[in-house]
């Protein structure tokens, strides 16, 4: 006979079963959904990939291979066509070269003293302060180097011509002065602290220990930091576009105009350019050149990265136990007692090389505070500048009025709405997205060949120059899906920034959930939670700061972006806003970089100075961003605490 429990338990019982059921197959339902998104990277990666090779097969079945590779002229807007890759490498390679002589010093130097001298308080201000550098849009940059830098060089090179590929070098160095020293300094904060002791132990000053022993170990990594600020100077398409000159001219002197690849693709985007023209796939071409020399550099970085954690992994410190009687010392032995025979004679030799020694410790101390105060320096005079010419056209009649032929009257309130537009668009194509594929990439795959193929995918993802994601836009969501988005139009470019936003998200996610202690995963295991609850309940609250921080900051970087919009067809000037509705989606746009990038390609001042007051603007906005992000995750942190 049953009692009165048994039956009250039995439909618990029941109960609880569904219920378990029903968790089960949602976790199963929802990891199944995270794998599609999880693929979507890989996805992005082979859509860019057949999309450039289809176009190039088709430009090659025009041009011969052989002079493509070998023609010393590149003409393929005038009537005789020629197609001399070597011209626009040539200044892509040489701008790079500049910007490496910049970037490579200031950088690692910058790191060392971050790392091994900066006490703490001045390496918590001084390191966000550098790294703004590489927040401030690459528009911004080009006009500081056509504005600012090139008029003076003038004085004291008289010779540079108005627009020179040292101008574009030297800024292009400075924006990637935050790559070298953020990567270096991680690197060298990863050798072990003890091996820095036991040098000091072993008498040695400083510098010493520094170059014999901490640049040995960490090597792998700031090779690495070097490869990839290549890699982004390789890519750069604004800074080169507006200062560096568009002639395309195979010379190394830096004092004459060149045109580089990214250059010339958005010297082509910005023109008519008919679909399936030969033109129309040297656009692709070039994207493919760019696309293979920026792919082998971020890919060899990736390694060399991954080489250094592992072999920081494998350093063992030995700390041998000593037998306390080899350690005794016996007194009565006169062997052991001190005599003023064993004392060196020869002191004269060693005291001038321990002052010599200490004296270069001092002077390697005092040189390397020089190198943090250049990008510092060079940030200084960039707002000095902007302000300066700008902070007067700034007003609200400047904010609410509409593109217009004269500078007096435009204003900057189409491409103001259009950048929102584009922000609010980025946001709701690229958080679900992002943040889903790291949780897939972090809590479900496991280790093995497939993880490490998408690890390399995601970084070369992530260091890509964006005119090739404008490219991809162009393709697929101009052209390949121009019955839905309406070609060139706001909802294609939201599309194309999604992507752009995309690897920095997923890699800032990663790192928030890898900060989640493994005992909250474990803890909620142990309760009977699934893997979905496990994560919806503890990991994801736990992480929301530094994901929140990671969407804030990668929508930032979209907005900011100059190339990829102008690649999907941006106009330069329109006179009215977009409608809020589907038609209204599918109509043409801009934005404020691109108004930024139209305004100071103008020869007139006024033109220029409403640049400037559009810049303030932009950086407001985005510095307003960043600001939010901070409170919010301040915020979300004391309410978790």
């Amino acid at each position: 006979m049953k009692t009165a429990t048994s039956l009250i338990q039995q439909p618990k019982s029941k109960l609880w079963h569904r219920n378990l059921t029903s968790a089960i197959w949602g976790d199963y339902t929802l990891q199944a959904v995270l794998v599609i998104i999880g693929c979507i990277p890989a996805f992005i990666t082979i859509a860019i990939m057949a999309m450039l090779i289809y176009e190039t097969a088709i430009f090659f079945q025009q041009v011969p291979l052989w002079r493509f590779l070998t023609d010393t002229q590149w003409t393929p807007l005038f009537p005789n066509k020629t197609f001399g890759i070597m011209v626009l490498t040539s200044g892509t390679l040489l701008t790079t070269a500049i910007a490496m002589t910049v970037a490579v010093p200031i950088g690692l130097l910058t790191a060392i003293y971050l790392s091994e001298y900066a006490p703490q308080k001045i390496r918590y201000l001084l390191k966000p302060v550098i790294e703004t550098l590489s927040g401030i849009p690459t528009v911004v940059y080009g006009y500081f180097a056509l504005l600012c830098i090139t008029p003076l060089l003038q004085k004291f090179i008289p010779n540079l011509a108005g627009f020179s590929p040292l101008s574009a070098g030297l800024v292009t160095g400075v924006m990637v002065v935050p790559i070298v020293s953020s990567m270096s300094e991680d690197a060298i904060q990863n050798v072990p602290q003890k091996l820095r002791e036991a040098a000091y132990a072993l008498g040695f000053t400083q510098p010493e220990i520094i170059t014999k022993i901490i640049l040995p170990l960490a090597f792998p990594g700031i090779i690495a930091s070097f490869t990839l600020a290549a890699s982004r100077s390789l890519g750069e398409t604004l800074i080169a576009s507006i200062a560096a000159g568009q002639i395309p001219t195979l010379t190394l002197n830096p004092l004459e105009p060149v045109s580089t690849i990214t250059a010339f693709i958005i010297q082509l985007s910005l023109g008519d350019v008919a679909f399936n023209s030969l033109e129309f796939h040297t656009i692709f071409t070039l994207g493919t050149v760019i696309f293979l020399m920026t792919s082998i550099l971020n890919t060899l970085s990736y390694l060399l990265v991954r080489r250094h954690r592992d072999r920081m992994l494998e350093v063992t410190i030995y700390s041998p136990e000593v037998e306390t009687q080899n350690l005794a010392i016996n007194y009565k032995s006169k062997s052991d007692r001190y005599s003023p025979e064993k004392t060196p004679k020869s002191r004269h030799i060693f005291q001038p090389a321990f002052a010599k020694r200490h004296l270069l410790d001092r002077l390697f101390k005092i040189f390397s505070i020089i190198p943090p105060l250049f990008p510092l320096t060079i940030l200084g005079l960039l707002l000095v500048d902007v302000f300066q010419n700008g902070f007067s056209h700034l007003n609200w009649q400047f904010i609410t009025a509409f593109a217009s032929r004269d500078p007096k009257e435009a204003g900057i309130y189409v491409a103001l709405v259009g950048t929102f537009w584009l922000l609010g668009l980025t946001a709701i194509f690229a958080i679900p997205i992002g943040v889903g594929a790291a949780i897939y990439l972090e809590e479900y795959l496991p280790d093995n060949l497939l993880s490490q193929f998408l690890e390399i995918n995601l970084a070369n993802l992530a260091a890509i120059p964006s005119i090739i994601y404008g490219l991809l836009g162009l393709g697929i969501f101009v052209y390949g899906l121009g019955f839905l988005t309406g070609q060139y139009s706001i909802i294609s470019a939201g599309l194309t920034l999604s992507i752009i936003a995309l690897p920095a998200l997923i890699i800032a996610t990663r790192s928030a959930l890898r900060q989640v202690p493994d005992s909250l995963r474990e803890g909620g295991s142990a309760m009977g939670m699934t893997r979905w609850q496990v994560l919806w309940h503890l990991v994801l609250p736990s992480a929301m700061p530094g994901i929140l921080t990671g969407i804030f900051l990668s929508l930032s970087r979209a907005i900011g972006e100059t190339a990829p919009l102008i690649a999907v067809g941006a106009s330069t000037f329109i006179v009215f806003t977009p409608a809020l509705s589907l038609e209204g989606l599918q109509s043409p746009f801009t934005a404020l970089p691109v108004q930024i990038f139209n305004w100071v390609s103008r020869p007139e001042a006024d033109f220029q100075q409403n640049a400037a007051a559009a810049i303030i603007l932009l950086i407001g906005i985005l510095l307003a961003i960043n600001i939010f992000a901070i409170i919010l995750r301040y915020c979300y942190g004391n309410k978790k605490q």
